[in-house]
């Protein structure tokens, strides 16, 4: 479905300006990457909105893109199937029950995944330089880490959820 969306959006984009437009295939992959992004945050902005818990909900999608970016995890590989994802992995949290002492638990657990982890997944998605990789992983701690202090339900369970995608090893590159 997003596939089909970029594509007749770049074929429109190159037909009315074939000369200093990029090839279809770039600007789709592109447009691809904009639209997945655009579409499941935006939606679970207008959840929190709609819902009493925008901000909290704006934390969770802080948290989940700085950390994924760098961390990696598992791809989905439908990009519909992704958006499906990121939107209940953002939206979902802010609005579930989660008992104050779990936190600390949630939060240890988490740590211990990123730290055995991260970076995970990120060959062949990322064009960071491995060299690069211990310092992801120390940023990736950090903000994981920062709930210890910060002590948010709402932060254990995205970190937690991002923990798990780390574990799961993508078949495709």
């Amino acid at each position: 479905m997003i596939e089909a969306w970029a594509e007749k959006l770049a074929v429109s984009i190159k037909n009315s300006n074939e000369k200093q437009t990029g090839s279809v295939a770039v600007m789709q992959y592109a447009l691809i990457i904009v639209i997945n992004f655009l579409i499941p945050y935006s939606a679970a902005a207008l959840v929190g909105l709609l819902t009493g818990r925008l901000t909290e909900t704006l934390l969770s999608i802080a948290a989940f893109v700085l950390v994924r970016s760098v961390s990696g995890g598992y791809h989905l590989q439908s990009s519909t199937w992704c958006m499906v994802a990121t939107l209940l992995v953002v939206a979902l949290p802010p609005h579930l029950p989660f008992p104050q002492d779990g936190i600390l638990y949630t939060s240890l657990f988490s740590l211990l995944l990123f730290a055995i982890l991260a970076p995970a997944n990120i060959r062949g998605y990322a064009r960071m330089p491995e060299k690069y990789f211990p310092l992801m992983k120390l940023i990736s701690l950090v903000l994981v880490g920062s709930n210890l202090i910060l002590e948010s339900p709402t932060l254990a369970i995205i970190f937690l959820l991002q923990g798990i995608s780390l574990c799961i090893p993508n078949k495709r590159r």
